[in-house]
């Protein structure tokens, strides 16, 4: 005859097991603080002239609790070959950091550089700092709005008729709202305004974005960029537009 194993011990061996797999599944479930991004795509371009060419991108984030972190790289890129002062040839560099000092506060740095071959301002590096809060907060959407002060030291191409090679370094003001909604579990959309306010220069912009999840690491994203500048070199245009579509993959 077999030994009988007491129901005493029989429970406290289920529940052992039970216990080990839900620990395992908490570990399975717990997410890495980092995250990021690449995508490649097409991209319309509207400065002095219009051009449709190729445009690439990455990000990289952090979250943990109250700190969120963000360093992305974007490129523009077009060729023609008709001249030599037309086009699009630009990248953008920008970290973004925020702390949570409450539910609905919290302060945020962010530095940016851009350099662009063919418009005004050859090389503009900023960084600005503030308080900012959070409007709208739900499962679905998400409303931000922050401003601070910054400085921000932009140099004009050695080209330009007026002013040509000229370098600002001046205090800014900074004001931005940005607005994060999920459609549904594959659609997403975002809106964002930003203003730099200079004496030498006031930089306006716009941008808007559609994602639509296509794979579980896969989505089809398109979004647009309007860029307005108060103080432009004779000939150029106050008003640049980008427009994109792409893929990107999540990692």
């Amino acid at each position: 005859m077999r030994p009988r194993i007491p129901l005493s011990k029989m429970s406290l061996l289920l529940m052992s097991l039970s216990t080990s797999s839900l620990a395992l599944a908490d570990l399975e479930e717990e997410k890495s603080p980092w995250s990021g991004d690449a995508k490649l795509g097409f991209i319309y371009s509207k400065n002095n002239t219009s051009t449709l060419s190729i445009n690439s991108g990455a990000s990289l984030k952090y979250d943990q609790e109250q700190w969120h972190q963000q360093l992305a790289l974007a490129t523009f890129y077009s060729y023609k070959s008709d001249s030599d002062e037309d086009g699009t040839n630009k990248y953008r560099l920008i970290y973004d950091v925020k702390h949570d000092v409450s539910p609905r506060l919290f302060v945020f740095g962010n530095s940016k550089y851009e350099h662009d071959q063919y418009a005004t301002y050859r090389h503009q590096a900023l960084i600005v700092s503030g308080l900012g809060a959070t409007l709208i907060n739900t499962k679905a959407t998400q409303v931000d709005m922050g401003f601070g002060p910054g400085f921000r030291h932009s140099v004009r191409q050695p080209s330009t008729s007026v002013e040509g090679s000229r370098s600002d370094n001046e205090w800014i003001a900074n004001a931005f709202l940005q607005t994060k909604s999920k459609v549904s579990q594959s659609v997403s959309v975002g809106v964002s305004a930003r203003v730099d306010y200079g004496d030498s220069n006031t930089t306006t912009s716009l941008k808007g974005t559609l994602s639509n999840k296509l794979a579980e690491k896969l989505a089809l994203v398109f979004d647009t960029e309007y860029i307005n500048n108060t103080t432009v070199a004779k000939g150029k245009s106050h008003d640049e537009i980008y427009s994109t579509l792409s893929l990107s993959y999540a990692f």
